[in-house]
């Protein structure tokens, strides 16, 4: 498999592309490349080309495109999105890793009574743009060419002020994923971050809407709560 790289343009056949800092570092420093070496190019929305690295200066590193690949169709058909409570640390960015990796149209990251992450403004934007870089590294690696949007965070409260359709995890509940029907689409899977969510939080969700499951006897993390749901709906209805 080529290595991938992540590069918003509007590809044409002999264009040169000079990188951005960011993506010239992963590609000289992480992927060691060199002049002369091809390359994979996505720019997020499903378009691919095929490329050279063409100059490999640590500035102005460049690369030419030599073809434009063809529709690749290895997206869920099962549109799901993820409503994750916000998590700690590198919790957060394993649930958003592995939910890309897991096919998920996106990630709605939303405050929660139990939240220890309290960021505003600046902070919060930047802790955004950090958790959208881990989904399009997630993206490089598993083959996606279609980045998920990472949504700025909200109140829980303010994301359940209108109809919902999908599941929010419950340990408590009486219904499991096994017996649930074909769930409309999109599927919204929400789930609460370290502490859970509380019983107002859940009473609130399925007011709104969304179905109570559980999975199985056993109390999972919240990094793996989610990614277990998404996994387990690929393979009931998804493309597993």
């Amino acid at each position: 498999m080529k290595h991938r790289l992540y590069l918003p343009a509007a590809y044409q056949e002999g264009q040169q592309l000079t990188l951005p800092d960011e993506a010239a570092h992963y590609l000289l420093r992480v992927l060691r490349l060199s002049t002369g070496e091809p390359i994979e190019l996505f720019d997020g929305t499903g378009q691919a080309a095929l490329a050279t690295v063409v100059s490999a200066a640590k500035k102005g590193a460049q690369v030419r495109i030599d073809a434009l690949l063809p529709p690749l169709e290895n997206e869920s058909p099962l549109q799901t999105i993820l409503v994750q409570g916000i998590s700690r640390g590198e919790r957060m960015d394993y649930t958003v890793q592995k939910a890309t990796e897991l096919g998920v149209c996106a990630i709605q990251p939303v405050f929660t009574q139990y939240c220890e992450v309290r960021l505003k403004g600046d902070k919060l934007e930047k802790k955004r743009r950090h958790w959208q870089q881990v989904a399009i590294s997630a993206c490089e690696q598993c083959g996606r060419r279609i980045v998920p949007p990472v949504y700025a965070p909200i109140p829980l409260k303010t994301w359940l002020a209108q109809p919902r359709t999908g599941f929010v995890l419950d340990p408590e509940a009486v219904q499991s994923l096994s017996q649930m029907p074909e769930p409309p689409q999109p599927l919204h899977i929400l789930v609460g971050p370290e502490g859970g969510l509380s019983r107002e939080e859940t009473a609130a969700a399925t007011r709104a809407g969304l179905i109570a499951v559980h999975l199985g006897p056993r109390i999972l993390r919240t990094e793996t709560a989610g990614c277990a749901l998404l996994a387990a709906a690929q393979v009931r209805w998804g493309d597993w």
